[in-house]
């Protein structure tokens, strides 16, 4: 059984099982229940885990996409039902696990990690979402290139170091029309993406910053908060033609 404890202050626990032990006490979680209250007197709401709960509370291996930037790739990719995607530089297996939430079922991820450590940690989060059966992470360079068939992908997700020595790969694995997506934190990195998406032939190259604002509600008026997350990282975005 796995579920969200929400305290009244706001705060979130994945729980495993039918109890919990925090600095709030001890729950036990009944079957079916909505609520729950621990030994000291603190209410929870018990709700089930839904894809945004495990990826805000799984474990982290080194550092991990942010949803702003996700939701950028997934729009601007336009991943669907029953997709075949290779996605490298699996990390946490963030990306992954909101690729395999999209093509469902009928798609499948293929996400590589360089670091054993690091696929160890995603498989565990992949299996927590539940999407074993269309994510596998494996253990890879892909600089020394990629397993797949020749135009047998649909996409590719690239968030890794000296990610354009890996293009002219992704472009042999790519089938025609097929789009590609690169994380680069610095500028530098994704000018040298560019220009070799440039010398391979691809076409629809764009490369964008994703910042995002939240907003906060006081009494005494409203304003974007102070403390927030600016850059992350360049999205370049391309097509096999």
């Amino acid at each position: 059984m796995k579920k969200i404890l929400i305290s009244e202050k706001g705060r979130k626990f994945l729980v495993k099982g039918a109890e919990f032990h925090s600095n709030h006490g001890r729950v036990d979680i009944e079957e079916g229940a909505e609520s729950a209250r621990s030994h000291l007197g603190h209410r929870f709401a018990v709700l089930d885990p839904d894809l945004i709960d495990i990826y805000e509370k799984m474990p982290r291996a080194g550092s991990y996409m942010l949803k702003k930037d996700m939701g950028m790739i997934l729009g601007c990719l336009g991943v669907g039902t029953g997709a075949v995607v290779v996605d490298a530089g699996t990390g946490s297996g963030a990306l992954a696990i909101f690729l395999g939430n999209v093509v469902g079922a009928s798609g499948k991820v293929y996400s590589y990690e360089r670091k054993p450590e690091f696929a160890a940690v995603a498989r565990g989060n992949v299996k927590t979402a539940g999407l074993e059966d269309v994510v596998s992470v494996g253990v890879c360079d892909v600089l020394e290139g990629f397993r797949e068939d020749n135009g047998s992908v649909d996409f590719v997700t690239l968030d890794l170091n000296e990610a354009w020595k890996t293009l002219e790969e992704v472009k042999r694995i790519l089938r025609r029309g097929g789009r590609i997506a690169i994380y680069n934190p610095y500028i530098e990195h994704a000018r040298l993406v560019h220009s070799r998406l440039v010398e391979l032939g691809f076409m629809e190259i764009q490369t964008i910053e994703s910042v995002t604002r939240e907003m906060e509600f006081r009494a005494q008026g409203t304003r974007p908060k102070t403390s927030r997350v600016g850059h992350s990282g360049y999205l370049t975005f391309a097509r096999k033609v």
